[in-house]
């Protein structure tokens, strides 16, 4: 879903219908700002971990509505089809706002009582058989009250024109004009949607239109039938004035699926170039996630009242046109819609896989840099991100849709997943998740995810979800390193990685990607950094002179030290050698250091201390005189270590002779 919580209050009343230059404006804002809050009504804080009624299993929908506009109204029968869960209910609900009006209810053709408080419909019922098909059929009226994003509106367009009639119904608002058991988790096999209205306009619902019937008295039937697994809140209903333009994915050299738009008719010549791209991205993200979820039927979008988009299942409203809205409801077809995440805790799985559908769309039309400068916004976006993406406060709309976790980070995290398995395992990830027979139609959680990716990779990646799916924030890093020349064509890093200290996780665990920049080439290593302080060892042939953590940017990081000249610790020959009686000694130090600098006869008997001190990061010389000492071979160790004398930096010995 795409919303737009505008903040220039000016631009409302500009924004009341589609044009091009709003779709300019709008392709370089994220998606999910448009998904922002809307309110029609303020409802912020509500029961969402509600899960309907758990003691029934809704199989079918069938909405038989009738609408008229101005004046506004809503009459509807309902039936749903279930089953219930156990033996010996006495009562079932469903939910149904209390600003509708139910006028009577048929349980298996049978009138029967009901109570209608609460924003749910009670119904007595007795002898239900566990497991067997049950439908109630419920008559009511009224007009609706909108919600959230806006559940239903009677709206309008062409400078209020024409009409507008559209739903939005993500996460509660179903509920608001349709009874229904009001819970993503609870997928009903199939649905219908039959619409009648003005012979004017033009209704338009999941699916496949089945009829369209002129009844003769100035109205029209509209039959939708949709026969996949549909959850609740993209159930949907768009009807105005629409022009159509339509075409076909061929998607086999046989066969081909409808494409369908249907636009407000002031817009469509404006828009004819930006909907053609439509079956591009439908090729593009079959090959990446697998067929089409709904090629039985169709895929389209219906023009609606909002600056945003919402993914109705084979028809994604849509109240703005841009590459990156189009690829992020395309992508929901997949995962949303095909595969719903069970519970709003688990949003991710919907929202930060559309939008990193929308970062792969990037990469397809403009390459690895379009796709570099996408994911470098979405992880400026998640730096920004409070709380884990798993959504720990249901009961807020706006948690559950936070542009910058749900979305953002959700994305990001794919992203680095991306980096840790490689772009092949990635892909094969993604591919069998959409194809799994144990979530596809149905719903998902985090787990069964990372459960394919294991079991596509080979690897262990409960380090890597339980950090980033559950955890906090993401690593800041401090790196520095120390150069040594251990031979004339051989030099030794020592690179030092310290996390700052985290909540939630303490520190984070990942591969990471180190690029040394040498003397006659660039060379990258990979650490897998799983503690909050590592020191690992490397030897080049060439001397480096700076380095870059994670080059291809996999990770949602900060980084510090980076850019600065390598810490080399140098102990030079004494000068003159042999001496007598006097001779200066070099030495470089990295960084501020105890130093120590001691001398040793041929023996190993100490001598003497030449240098114990605390001294700053420079090039050192200093002469010494040995008149006291009789000719021979000596040495002299030099050691460097931090303030503490628990890190040795540096340690080195050099021969020395004394002639007299």
């Amino acid at each position: 879903m795409f919303l737009k919580n505008l903040t220039v209050i000016f631009f409302i009343s500009l924004l009341s219908s589609v044009s091009l230059s709003q779709s300019e404006y709008f392709s370089h804002i994220p998606v999910y700002e448009m998904e922002k809050l809307q309110h029609i009504k303020s409802r912020e804080y509500i029961n969402s971990d509600y899960r309907g009624d758990s003691n029934i299993n809704v199989s079918y929908y069938r909405l038989e509505l009738g609408i008229t506009y101005q004046p506004d109204f809503l009459t509807g029968k309902v039936t749903v089809g279930f089953s219930a869960n156990i033996l010996g209910l006495n009562e079932i609900f469903f939910d149904l706002s209390n600003n509708l009006t139910v006028d009577s209810i048929k349980l298996n053709n049978v009138k029967i009582p009901f109570s209608h408080v609460m924003d749910k419909i009670f119904i007595s019922v007795s002898g239900l058989i566990a497991g067997e098909y049950s439908d109630a059929v419920i008559y009511y009226r009224g007009i609706p009250v909108a919600t959230g994003f806006g559940s239903f509106i009677f709206g309008a367009h062409n400078n209020n024109k024409s009409p507008s009639i559209w739903t939005l119904s993500e996460p509660f608002g179903a509920s608001d004009w349709f009874p229904c058991k009001n819970s993503p988790s609870d997928k009903a096999d199939s649905s219908d949607v039959i619409v009648t209205c003005s012979e004017a306009l033009t209704a338009v619902s999941n699916g496949t239109l089945v009829s369209e019937i002129n009844n003769g008295d100035g109205t029209k039937t509209y039959a939708w039938h949709n026969s996949y697994t549909i959850t609740v809140y993209v159930i949907s209903l768009a009807i105005s004035d629409y022009a159509q333009y339509n075409g076909y994915f061929r998607y086999s050299e046989n066969d081909s699926m409808p494409v369908v738009n249907y636009i407000y008719p002031e817009n469509l010549e404006g828009l004819k170039s930006q909907l053609d791209k439509t079956n591009s991205m439908l090729e593009y993200f079959s090959e990446k996630f697998g067929e089409y979820p709904f090629i039985r039927e169709k895929y389209g979008h219906a023009e609606f009242g909002r600056i945003a988009g919402m993914e109705h299942q084979t028809i994604s409203s849509m109240g703005i046109f841009n590459d990156n809205i189009m690829a992020h409801e395309l992508a929901h077809q997949w995962f949303g819609d095909k595969i719903t995440c069970r519970s709003w805790e688990h949003i991710w799985l919907n929202e930060g896989f559309a939008t990193y559908g929308e970062a792969l769309y990037n990469e397809f039309a403009f390459g690895k840099t379009g796709y570099d400068e996408f994911i470098k916004y979405r992880m400026s976006d998640s730096k920004r991100a409070v709380g884990s993406v798993y959504v720990q406060d249901v009961n807020s709309i706006s948690q559950i849709f936070s542009g910058n976790r749900s979305y953002a980070k959700g994305c990001v995290i794919l992203h680095m997943l991306r980096g840790v398995t490689g772009d092949s395992l990635f892909f094969k990830i993604l591919k069998s998740y959409s194809m799994d027979t144990a979530f596809a139609y149905k719903t998902a959680v985090t787990e069964d995810f990372q459960n394919v990716a294991e079991t596509i990779s080979g690897h262990d990646l409960d380090y890597f979800f339980s950090q980033w799916i559950y955890g906090e924030n993401f690593p800041r890093y401090n790196a520095d390193w120390v150069t040594e020349e251990i031979s004339p064509s051989h030099y030794k890093v020592t690179f030092n990685l310290l996390q700052d200290q985290n909540t939630a996780p303490q520190f984070f665990t990942m591969p990471v990607s180190i690029l040394f920049n040498l003397q006659n080439k660039d060379t990258t290593v990979t650490v897998f950094n799983n503690s909050v302080y590592q020191t690992f060892n490397f030897i080049f042939d060439s001397e480096p002179y700076n380095f870059k953590l994670d080059p291809d940017n996999y990770i949602l990081k900060e980084v510090r030290g980076e850019n600065i000249i390598p810490v080399t610790f140098e102990l030079g020959q004494n000068f003159p050698n042999p001496f007598n009686p006097k001779t200066t000694i070099t030495y470089k130090l990295g960084k501020p250091s105890n130093v120590n600098i001691t001398l040793y006869d041929i023996t190993g008997k100490k001598i003497r201390t030449l240098v114990n001190e605390f001294q700053r990061e420079g090039n050192y010389n200093s002469e010494y005189s040995f008149t006291d000492l009789s000719s021979g071979v000596y040495f002299y160790k030099f050691t460097a270590t931090d303030n503490a004398g628990s890190k040795s930096y540096f340690d080195e010995t050099k021969r020395m002779v004394l002639l007299k």
